[in-house]
């Protein structure tokens, strides 16, 4: 031990009285390391001039004993349980009456006084007015080319040619639909429109009748086939305009509301 604190020192200085007085006073129950450590720090001290030899000038250094046992580790505190609340529950009561469909009711032909034209008339009517209209288409393209217009099977031509079709097509039932009420098959079939209420139809609804001719063909013309699955053997141009085709009267006949007035 004393050779160690002899390297620290100074060379050509002997050992402090200090260092050997603090070796012989050290107590032997202490750990090696810190009377090393002690040691080292007085002949630092002595060295630096800031101590004189035999002098202590501060105690120990407060090292706890070495057999003193760490105090036991306090356990956590348990997280207190939380407290279960009973699930809250809503209740709304809303009270909504029944719709009530009685004050509209889906309008429908007067059976009674005039009744609806059979399908086979009607499909007679509706066959004379195709003829027709593919007549016309015929004669029109045949003008083309007369005109020096040719038609070939490339599909410019054939778009074209179906574009023709449905103009002359809108033209047809429009027009005479319009302006007459009737079209030229369903004169020869002896049909006429009426109005739900049996009266002459109104301009307007001549007009929304030519607009349901429209729409009943854009759909592949399954607006004409609805007349199979219909309860009263309406087409889609009778529900959109609220008219149908009936039988014409005689000449001289008055229409049977006005009869009845």
């Amino acid at each position: 031990m004393r050779s160690l604190v002899s390297a620290d020192a100074p060379p050509g200085q002997p050992n402090s009285p200090a260092s050997e007085s603090l070796t012989q006073a050290a107590p032997s129950s202490e750990p090696q390391w810190r009377l090393e450590l002690t040691r080292k720090i007085e002949a630092y001290r002595v060295r630096r001039g800031r101590q004189e030899p035999g002098v202590e000038p501060q105690a120990r250094l407060p090292f706890p004993p070495a057999n003193l046992a760490p105090p036991p580790a306090t356990p956590p505190p348990r997280p207190r349980p939380a407290e279960r609340r009973p699930p809250e529950r809503v209740e709304i009561y809303v009270s909504q009456s029944g719709f009530d469909f009685s004050s509209a009711p889906i309008p429908s032909p007067n059976h009674a006084l005039v009744p609806v034209a059979s399908l086979s008339r009607r499909a007679l009517a509706w066959s004379v007015d195709m003829g027709l209209l593919v007549l016309c288409w015929a004669m029109f393209l045949a003008m083309l080319t007369m005109l020096g217009v040719r038609m070939t099977e490339r599909k410019i031509d054939l778009v074209i040619a179906v574009a023709i079709l449905l103009l002359l097509y809108a033209q047809y039932f429009g027009l005479f639909t319009s302006f007459g009420g009737t079209t030229p098959g369903m004169r020869v079939a002896g049909l006429r429109t009426v109005g739900f209420d049996g009266n002459p139809p109104t301009p307007k609804q001549l007009l929304w009748r030519s607009f349901g001719y429209l729409v009943a063909a854009s759909a592949g013309f399954l607006g004409f086939l609805w007349a199979l699955w219909d309860e009263d053997r309406l087409c889609w141009q009778d529900r959109v305009s609220q008219t149908y085709l009936t039988a014409m009267a005689p000449v001289g006949e008055t229409w049977p509301l006005q009869r009845q007035g």
